[in-house]
């Protein structure tokens, strides 16, 4: 028997490396090539479920959006044929006009061009000044709302809203106090002339705007309050220490700050 060459033989073990090496080549190619396969896949349908996530969040918003139209509208239409409405076209529920000189300020409060126009041309000390709607007309519960402006004041000087719940035997016996202010906030309190004046809250409105229109809303329910300044509620709390009482339109003003503050579109429903 003839002896096998040794070269022979280490080529035929090299021929067999290279089948291996080309084989485990193969593999990892295939290996590389379905782990970048499956990285695509699983950055598309990462991006379908971004996709659709994103397509479902516009949809909810859109539809929020869409809802929050309609109950608008359906509160607009509400409030337009409230009980008591007043355009201020005309003074038909005998609000306070004329000219005052007294011990707080020298000004003047007049039915003109549509609005019920308060003009304080001089301040002599902080105050509040108020008019009510149907004096002796003691309210439970009740929706009541008036679109109001404040001109020619600086910040946090001058107020505008309401009084409501004012005591049967007078402001002096208590009520409470609902404004927005000319520094953006809105203010809630309450005030007896024992007690003085208990601030319930103060809520910054960030969506104010020197010399615009503001719709200011109050919904009273027994002791449950809500506040609202254009449609948002602002504020909600509980509070039965007057059942029934007037409701008023009022000013607050400092010491040596004149300005123009106008009310316009009241509204009040009994409930």
């Amino acid at each position: 028997m003839e002896p096998q060459s040794t070269t022979e033989g280490k080529k035929g073990l090299l021929q067999n490396d290279r089948l291996v090496v080309c084989g485990m080549l193969v593999v990892y190619g295939v290996c590389i090539l379905g782990a970048i396969g499956a990285a695509f896949w699983w950055l598309n349908r990462r991006n379908q479920v971004i996709s659709a996530s994103a397509t479902a969040t516009a949809a909810a918003a859109a539809a929020e959006q869409a809802n929050a139209a309609v109950t608008a509208a359906a509160h607009a239409t509400d409030q337009a044929q409230y009980e008591f409405i007043e355009r201020f076209d005309s003074n038909k529920f005998l609000w306070t006009t004329g000219s005052e000189n007294n011990e707080y300020y020298n000004g003047n409060r007049e039915i003109n061009d549509g609005s019920y126009v308060w003009d304080v041309r001089e301040t002599k000390e902080t105050f509040i000044h108020w008019s009510y709607f149907q004096r002796n007309n003691y309210i439970r519960d009740f929706d009541v709302y008036v679109d109001t402006k404040i001109l020619d004041a600086n910040p946090g000087d001058a107020c505008s809203g309401f009084l409501f719940r004012v005591s049967t035997r007078g402001w002096d016996d208590g009520g409470y106090y609902f404004v927005l202010c000319s520094d953006s906030y809105a203010a809630i309190s309450y005030h007896t002339e024992k007690d003085g004046w208990e601030d319930m809250a103060t809520v910054p409105y960030f969506d104010y705007a020197k010399g615009t229109w503001n719709r200011l809303e109050i919904i009273a329910r027994g002791a449950h309050f809500q506040f609202f300044i254009n449609g948002r509620q602002v504020y909600e709390m509980d509070d039965d220490r007057l059942e029934a009482g007037s409701v008023a339109l009022v000013v607050e003003l400092n010491e040596n700050v004149p300005a123009t503050i106008l009310f316009d579109n009241f509204g009040l429903q009994r409930r």
